[in-house]
Formats: structure tokens, sequence, C-alpha cells
């Protein structure tokens, strides 16, 4: 007998879109897919509504009806068992472009599009599977459609360089990115390249005549190495910085390899105010390249793209984003007013979870609580600790290194003074034991104190603040430095010097719109986790806090609705214009 979970893969695994995929994918995929019924004539999604989630029609048949704001009807058409809505949705969330009703009562199937994600990071060869197939005259065949590939192809971009080296979110998908003009290049290399083809030649001319031959070839070498190395100086110095646009974040990634600094500014989209295009030269508008400089509404509140080809492009892309974010705002609104109402008239829901009697739920996924002395260990003095929504961060382990590594010296210099003693001489002094003792125990203090004091010093962000802590070990005495999440404007990550750049550690500045406010997390591990993390926090708490005020206002809107119906029932509100064809009088005057 099979149950509702196998009917659901395999009414899955017979859909064109999943063709290709394996048994286990699609069972995964099962799991994350939400099924519900509807009733004929019930509404499942209303035009101009958040739409983030693919729908498929497994039974019954849907009527989706657009029209204009003159309320014209400008297009409909049907969807029956096996047909689905707007793949695109499971990788870039729009708004819906119809209103889309029951004809007849039937289920559904619908995959949210953040589950999807998660589904994709998790088995990350379905994406080739998923590539559209269509025949000779265009009618697709299986996979994606064309729209939803292309935004597919973005989740395979987090995977590259630029992409990795700022950060990601996991629902953070890269919507433009760029090095500077291979033009830019050129001009850099000029001169190194000049050198290299002339210098050698000119020096073993001239120094020939005077030195012998060999000490000339021999300076000839070293002038074509002082050459290569400028060359290959200025062309690293390139390949290393880059500028990315995700769906969420405006990012410059500047690589100064002279210093070894790295520095990792990252501006939310929602920030952005205004972009100039800049092409100063006559070469430049023959060449398309330019710098674009965006304005935003951060402290530090310009960021430029400069030198790069086409930065028309950085413009359109920032206005599609834009417009997204509104168009997305408002439609939030509205869903969010239209449960409101729903709620507080007491209204059926247009769709209702499928529950499955035979199918037994599966236990929540509870994290078992580790108590062993490894993982109070690893919460002590771990780098990053992740409990109770609270994210602590330590320095890295080089700052500890150079508090410790003098009284460990020290501590194997008495050692093996002690045993030199004991061991080569016939001294049998108390005076002499007690000495070393203390001096021992003194130095062990100096070593617990310098490694508590590097344990104690931690960085904080949870849902509601950003926190600097500084402890000295033992309860001593205690700074902290705190900022609201919400307060948070800019997060910039910095990698100063070789080592840091080596061995991934700097510094994490967050701008604040409080006056001397400004919070630093100081030679921290992974600066750019830590920087997506904080953004990570900051989104969460946006969201809370705009669906707590966007409920306020739209309960507020639904008792007025509900008053206001009351009036208009009990004809307490007059005619606030005249009936057709009744004219009120008016005095006459003179023109």
């Amino acid at each position: 007998m099979r149950t509702a979970v196998s009917e659901k893969v395999e009414f899955l695994a017979q859909l064109p879109i999943f063709t290709n995929l394996e048994e286990e994918q699609i069972h995964a995929l099962a799991a994350i897919s939400q099924e519900y019924e509807f009733d004929a004539n019930a509404v499942i999604a209303y035009q101009r509504d958040v739409a983030n989630s693919l729908y498929i029609v497994r039974n019954g048949r849907l009527y989706a009806q657009q029209v204009d704001e003159n309320n014209i009807v400008r297009g409909s058409r049907q969807y029956f068992a096996g047909d689905y809505f707007e793949d695109v949705w499971l990788f870039a969330p729009f708004t819906h472009p119809n209103t889309i009703s029951a004809a007849q009562n039937g289920r559904l199937l619908i995959i949210n599009g953040r589950d999807f994600l998660t589904f994709l990071t998790q088995y990350p060869d379905t994406l080739a599977l998923l590539a559209p197939e269509t025949d000779s005259d265009g009618h697709l065949l299986s996979g994606l459609s064309e729209p939803a590939f292309a935004e597919a192809l973005k989740i395979e971009g987090r995977a590259d360089s630029k992409s990795s080296a700022v950060g990601l979110l996991p629902d953070e998908l890269v919507e433009y990115q760029a090095r500077r003009s291979i033009w830019f290049l050129l001009v850099r290399l000029f001169w190194p390249l000049v050198g290299l083809l002339l210098a050698p030649t000119i020096t073993y001319a001239l120094v020939s005549r005077v030195l012998s031959p060999t000490i000339a070839a021999t300076l000839g070498v070293l002038i074509t190495l002082f050459f290569l190395v400028w060359a290959g100086f200025r062309l690293l110095d390139w390949s290393n910085d880059y500028f990315v646009i995700t769906n969420k974040h405006l990012i410059h990634r500047e690589f100064d390899l002279r210093s070894f600094r790295i520095t990792v500014n990252k501006i939310p989209i929602k920030q952005v105010q205004s972009v100039e295009i800049l092409k100063p030269t006559l070469i430049a508008n023959l060449f398309k390249i330019g710098s674009a400089k965006v304005t935003t509404a951060a402290q530090k509140g310009v960021i430029h793209f400069d030198n790069i080809d086409d930065p028309i492009l950085v413009e359109q892309t920032l206005n599609r984003l834009t417009l997204r974010v509104r168009t997305l705002n408002a439609g939030e609104a509205q869903s969010t007013m239209r449960q409101s109402v729903e709620k507080h008239f007491k209204m059926p829901p247009p769709y209702r979870p499928v529950t499955d009697e035979e199918e037994t739920s599966p236990p929540p996924n509870l994290q078992p609580t580790d108590t062993s002395a490894l993982a109070r260990l690893r919460k002590w003095y771990s780098w990053r600790v992740e409990e109770n929504n609270v994210i602590t961060y330590r320095k890295h382990i080089f700052v500890l290194i150079a508090l410790v590594w003098l009284p460990a010296i020290a501590g194997f210099v008495l050692i093996g003074i002690g045993y030199a003693i004991g061991r080569y001489t016939a001294v049998n002094d108390r005076l002499l034991i007690i000495i070393f003792g203390l001096l021992g125990l003194l130095n062990l203090g100096w070593f617990i104190w310098n490694f508590e004091d590097w344990r104690n010093d931690t960085f904080q962000v949870s849902d509601r603040f950003v926190t600097d802590i500084d402890r000295k070990p033992f309860g001593f005495g205690e700074s902290r430095k705190q900022a609201q999440i919400s307060k948070v404007q800019n997060v910039n990550a910095e990698r100063p010097g070789l080592l840091p750049t080596i061995f991934n550690y700097g510094y994490v500045f967050i701008d604040t719109a409080g006056v001397d406010t400004d919070i630093t997390f100081e030679r921290v591990p992974k600066p750019s986790l830590i920087q997506a993390d904080i953004f990570q926090k900051l989104e969460l708490h946006e969201e809370k806090q705009r669906q707590q005020r966007g409920a306020d206002r739209r309960d507020e809107y639904a008792v007025l609705l509900d008053v206001y119906q009351q009036a208009v029932e009990q004809e307490r509100i007059p005619r606030r214009t005249p009936p057709p064809g009744e004219y009120a009088d008016t005095p006459e005057t003179n023109l």
C-alpha cells in the first residue's frame, strides 16, 4: 500500500521540470514540498502579492487572471494537474502577475525558495540536471525555464574566488561582478613591459663596452627579473581587486599588494540613494571605461566602482534591484494587510495543509546537548561559538601566542636550570629549591593570566546587540561597548599586512548611527565571515521589526474597516458625492 510520501515522490518524478533528477534527490525534494488542499472559488494568490515559491497543481484546476489599474482583464489562462507557475521565484522572489483562483476543488504543492536553495546546497549536482532542454520549436521539454536557470547559475557563481572571498549570506545571489578593465591593466603594465623589452638589450650594449660580457649578461638578467617582478606585481594587484553586486549588498574588495592590506566594504542595497556614471576622458568614452559613484545612506556614504568596463551596467543592476526591493515591499504590505483583515474577521484560509493520518511525523530535529569535556573546552577556547542565538568570537590564536610566548620560554628555562642543578651538582639547598619553586609558580601565574586575558576578551553578535567585551582575568575589571543591531549602518572587513592576509585574520569595523558608538572587532579570524554573520543578524532583525510594525498597523486598519463597515450598515455615513444626474444648487455668479 502506497503512502502519501511515495505518491508525492512519484508525482514529482513525472514532472518535466524534475525528470532528470535521481531518486535520492526526488525524495529530498518531496520532503520540502508542502501539500495543500483548496475548495472551488478559493483565491490561491492575489496579483501584486509577494511570490517566493514554486506552485505545482497536483489535481484540480486553477484560473489565472491579470487586470490593469482600470480593472480591465489583460490576460488569463488555466492550470491543470502537473502544471506549475513561475519557477524563477525559487531564486528571485518577485510579485504575482495574476490573481489565481480555484475553478474546482483540488490540491497543490508549494516549494519555498529558501528551502529549495538549501536543497541545492545539499545536492550541488542537482543544478546540472535542471538545465533546460527544448525541442526544435523552442518548447521546454525538461528542466527549469530559461529565466529560472539563468538565476540558478548565479548559485554556481557563489563558488568562485570573487564571491567566496566577500562572505555571502546563505540566500544571497550574485547579480553583477567585475574587475577593473583590462585596458586599465594594460596601462599599468606599459612601463614594466617597455622596460622588459628594451632595458636588458640597452644595458648589455652599454655595459659590455666597459665590462666583460659575462658581467653585462648578468646585469641584463637582473634587470629582466626586476621588470618581470614589477609586471607580476601589477598583474597580481589588479587580479585581486573586484566589485560585486548581490541581491542584498553592494561589495567592493580592494587588495593593496604594497602593504598586503585587504579591505572588504559591504553596504546593503536598501541604503543606495543615487548612482553617478563618470567617463572623464575621450579615451574612456571610446573604450567604454569609467567609474560608478554610488552614494548611500551610511556614514561612509560613497563607494566607487572605478575603472571598470561599461559602468552603465552597475547603474542598470542597481536600478533593477532597487525597483525589485520597492515592489517586494509594496507586495509584502498588501499581503500583510490582507492577512490582518482576514484574521480580524476570522475568514477561513484559502488553502489548508494536507495531513496524512497514516504517516507519522518525524520527531523534531533537536540537537543533543554535548556535555563532554571536549565540548566545554571548545566552548571556552574556540574562536567562534554560537549558542542561544548569540555568536561569540575571540581574537586570533596569534594574539594568544604573542601573550604567552615569553612566560612559556621562561618556564622552560627555569625547568632546564633546575634540572641542570639537580643533575650535575651536589647542591641540596632548601632555600634554592624554595626560590625556584616560587619563580616557577610566579611564571605559571603569569602564563595563566595572559591566557585568561586572551580568553576573556570577546566580541558578541546577537539578535539585538553587537558587543565588544574586554575583561581582566579573574574578575579584576571589565569594559563593555555595545550597540543595537538596528543601529548598524555598515560593516567593513580588513586584513592589514602580509601575515593577516596569509592566515586570514584582521579587523571588522562596525559603523553605527550614533556618535562615538562605532565598534571594532580587533585581530579576529575570518573577518569576512564575521561581516556576513553581522549582516545576517541585521537582516533577521529588520525582517522581524518590519513584520511587527506591519502587523500593528494592519491590525489598526482592520479595526478601522470593521468600524466603517458597521457605520455603513447603520447608514450613519452620508453620501460624499451627488448621485449621477443631480447637481447641487449653487448661487449664480457674474463673470
